[in-house]
């Protein structure tokens, strides 16, 4: 059976199937829906969205439903319009009280038969697992609202320009962050429209981002990048800083740690270059066993065209950036039922929002952070106060 998450506030949760509108919990029975829900939960349903590459239901609607689904949008939207034009809060009501039931029955019914062409007409893709745990994770960030210290973020808008603008964008709206799954080619997050930027956040205003608890705890891997690539080259993770074993492995102790962090960043991304030779960072190697005739198929299941120079590019961030997606969510999920939560995930680093009496609880998430799926990785952490202190 299919179905569609009409809303899911906790005073409103509804649902569309079989023609009907419905409001008690999810059965059993129900198979497959557009999206994830909060209502949905743990339940092993399908989502279409993640079969159609994270497109939007618009861009994969087939073309013999796009005329019909353009019309029911219309009368959708007209109604949202009236709302916007009445000062109607959708936050502070049923989206079903709202709109005339004849035309949200339309809506979602059309919407349940664009779900159930692209399920039928798209190969399940082979990361399906990866990207069904990670768009979970993102909207359950997304629920999360963001603390800022209004003060000093008043004071850093009146001497920054980028602080400014921020303000005029979201000083009076309730703030968020929403991950985009589909963001980029190699996987690496990116965020909806909408969303506050905590991607791009100028270093020298993130004091204004504080934590709902007590302090942020940051842990990101130690050379994360070089780390896949050792592990795609057939190798062990060595326990002690990375930077530190390259100066004596690749470079036989004839620089010091920052020049050999230098010099194999600027051979990792150089397909051109040689200035490097060594069996533990095998470029050839990995290529020979992931790419293939313009396609990268990486060990998370993710397939990336790609043309030769990009394809080491892609195949080293986009392990990497899967690899930290893994283990993020793993922290993610043993967070349930505690006070300490994900709060952000920037880049290569996840942030936690943690009060001091779940500190101990610390050392259990290093633990389940460090131990990936390839390999023991070295984490680096630091405590703030706020995120400009991380």
């Amino acid at each position: 059976m299919i179905f569609q998450i009409i809303d899911d506030k906790r005073e409103c949760r509804g649902y569309f199937a079989n023609g009907k509108l419905r409001f008690k919990d999810l059965p059993n029975s129900l198979e497959a829906t557009w999206d994830w829900s909060e209502l949905i939960g743990d339940k092993d349903v399908k989502l279409a969205k993640i079969y159609a590459g994270g497109a939007t239901i618009n861009d994969a609607c087939p073309e013999h439903l796009k005329e019909r689904l353009q019309s029911r949008e219309r009368k959708i939207k007209a109604h949202l319009k009236s709302f916007m034009t009445s000062k109607i809060r959708l936050s502070d009501i049923c989206f079903y009280d709202l709109i005339p039931e004849k035309d949200t029955q339309h809506y979602y019914s059309l919407v349940n038969e664009i779900t159930e062409w692209v399920i039928n007409n798209n190969e399940k893709p082979k990361h399906y697992r990866q990207m069904h745990n990670i768009n979970m994770m993102c909207k359950e960030i997304a629920q999360q609202e963001m603390r800022v210290d209004k003060a000093r973020w008043k004071w850093h808008a009146e001497r920054d320009q980028k602080a400014m603008s921020l303000s005029k964008r979201f000083w009076d709206k309730q703030l968020r962050v929403d991950y985009n799954p589909w963001g980029t080619v190699t996987g690496r997050l990116g965020l909806n429209e909408g969303s506050f930027p905590i991607l791009n956040l100028k270093r020298e205003i993130r004091d204004i981002v504080k934590p709902k608890w007590d302090c942020f705890v940051e842990l990101d891997f130690n050379g994360a990048e070089l780390r896949t690539l050792l592990n795609l080259s057939g190798h062990d993770q060595p326990e002690e800083d990375i930077h530190a074993w390259n100066k004596i492995n690749i470079f036989n102790n004839n620089c010091e740690r920052d020049d050999a962090k230098r010099k194999i960043f600027a051979w990792l991304y150089n397909p051109n270059s040689q200035a490097i030779r060594t069996p533990y960072y095998d470029r050839t190697h990995a290529l020979s066993k992931y790419y293939e005739q313009g396609i990268i198929k990486t060990p998370f299941g993710r397939e990336i065209p790609s043309d030769d120079f990009h394809s080491l590019n892609y195949l080293i961030q986009s392990t990497s950036s899967d690899n930290f997606l893994d283990r993020a969510y793993a922290i993610h999920r043993y967070c349930r039922g505690l006070k300490t939560n994900v709060a952000f995930l920037i880049h290569d680093s996840i942030i936690l929002d943690v009060p001091f009496s779940e500190k101990n609880k610390i050392k259990e998430i290093m633990q389940i952070f460090e131990n990936t799926k390839l390999g023991k990785f070295r984490v680096n952490m630091k405590v703030g106060k706020t995120l400009g202190d991380l």
